[in-house]
């Protein structure tokens, strides 16, 4: 009840309805394209596994500069405006420019001028909405911030639906023309609202909450209490890149998967687009309740302990996946998927918090940059693995990359020398059995 009352105490916020309209138009394009771009590649474009994925990335990696620079830019300048609606106009340029452009040349320049710049749209409308809206309380706008996350979550829910319906009677091109049209009316109610002089507050990490190919949702940035430095010892550097690593590990399988599960279904299983939707769906509606679930309880959750859960279940899902012999099976799995993505959405910024009391804000750049890395190496390398290993083997590796991480979570650090002293070991003594069973069959030959 009391959250009801804030959440209509945001609706009285002047800018506040207008900003929640522009976030879902940015959700909807951004659910509409990304699940089917990379069906685009394969079946429009002719794109080879590795062709589509030196595509994703370089899309990924553009995405992540033109944030970078715009955050910067915004930092000194004070104005997230300009910046946004540039990022709005290149996205709908781009997906334009999709409806007739299929030499491949020509898609990696408007994957890395127009998609990828304009993919940074989703964490500059974040750092606008904290600039523009007339709110001094800092737990406000926190509020304001996380109501508008949910928006943008709310999107994927009915997003990909909606698009295989438009791909299913308009094909490709009736696809991009709606998500350009969506990205120009986000930018037509950005333009219409004003930009306050003042800095009611500045672009910050929290800010660049999703990339472009990034499937996990960032929850706003939670400082630690005052007494945080004196109860929370810092965690050694070992420990920190373990946990980092582990979160990289778990970024890159879950970009894997948004890249190559559209493929998997359609022309692995022989499913439709809508069966796509589905799948995405299904899993953004799981997500929702699981991360509110997490989040009232983040703080006596032992995250450790639900971070390698959450690797193993990942890749309990992988190995389901790479099994599936039909769509239908495929359908109750997303739920897996859903929990990983609530966890480490809800818990792994926080845990790497924890570990670094007194640096709250290196840690969650840490957290984030691992999420770029990931949705960075995962095209190229989902490309190679398909071409390689097919889709199934390509899940199995994926599966590989969870197990790694839920080993670097679940084993404290000091346990690694002795495991690699017994897996040595153990090596030697089967090399010895080996050598022994081959000498003996030598004089038996000879005889």
């Amino acid at each position: 009840m009391l959250k009801t009352a804030r959440f209509f105490d945001l609706l009285r916020i002047p800018g506040f309805k207008p900003l929640a309209a522009a976030t879902l138009m940015l959700g909807v394009a951004m659910s509409f394209t990304a699940p089917y771009l990379s069906l685009f590649g394969i079946e429009r474009a002719g794109m080879t596994p590795l062709r589509l994925g030196i595509f994703m990335t370089l899309i990924a990696a553009s995405g992540v500069l033109a944030s970078t620079l715009a955050g910067r830019w915004s930092d000194r300048s004070g104005e997230h405006r300009p910046l946004l609606l540039a990022a709005l106009i290149a996205a709908a340029l781009g997906y334009l420019s999709l409806c007739v452009v299929r030499d491949y040349r020509l898609l990696l320049v408007v994957g890395i001028v127009f998609i990828g710049a304009g993919g940074s749209a989703i964490s500059m409308v974040f750092s606008f909405s904290r600039a523009a809206l007339p709110v001094p309380d800092p737990a406000e706008r926190v509020f304001a911030s996380a109501t508008l996350r949910t928006i943008l979550s709310a999107a994927w829910v009915f997003g990909p639906s909606v698009g295989a319906l438009v791909l299913a009677a308009s094909s490709f091109v009736g696809l991009f023309l709606f998500a350009a049209a969506s990205f120009a009316t986000c930018g037509l109610i950005v333009w219409r609202m004003r930009e306050p002089r003042s800095h009611l507050g500045d672009h910050t990490v929290e800010d660049t909450a999703s990339e472009p190919s990034a499937s996990i949702t960032v929850p706003p940035l939670r400082q630690p209490g005052e007494d945080a430095h004196e109860t929370l010892p810092t965690a050694s550097a070992n420990d920190i890149m373990r946990s980092v690593t582990a979160l990289t590990l778990l970024g890159l399988a879950a970009n894997a998967t948004m890249i190559v599960l559209p493929l998997y279904i359609v022309h692995g299983l022989k499913g439709t687009h809508l069966d796509v939707s589905v799948m995405l769906g299904l899993g953004a509606l799981t997500e929702i309740p699981m991360m509110l679930a997490l989040g009232a309880k983040s703080s006596s959750l032992h995250k450790p302990n639900w971070l390698a859960a959450c690797a193993a279940v990942h890749a309990v899902y992988f190995v389901a996946m790479s099994l599936a012999g039909n769509v239908s099976v495929l359908i109750p799995m997303q739920m897996l998927n859903a929990f990983v993505v609530a966890v480490t959405s809800c818990l792994g910024m926080t845990y790497v918090q924890d570990l670094m009391p007194h640096s709250p804000g290196r840690a969650t750049a840490l957290f984030f940059n691992a999420a770029r890395v990931g949705s960075i190496l995962s095209g190229v390398l989902s490309g190679l693995l398909v071409q390689a290993f097919s889709f199934r083997g390509t899940f199995l590796f994926c599966g590989l990359l969870a197990l790694c991480a839920f080993v670097l979570f679940a084993v404290p650090g000091y346990q690694y020398p002795v495991m690699w002293r017994a897996v040595k070991r153990f090596a030697a003594a089967q090399y010895a059995k080996l050598t022994a069973r081959r000498g003996t069959r030598v004089p038996e030959r000879s005889e």
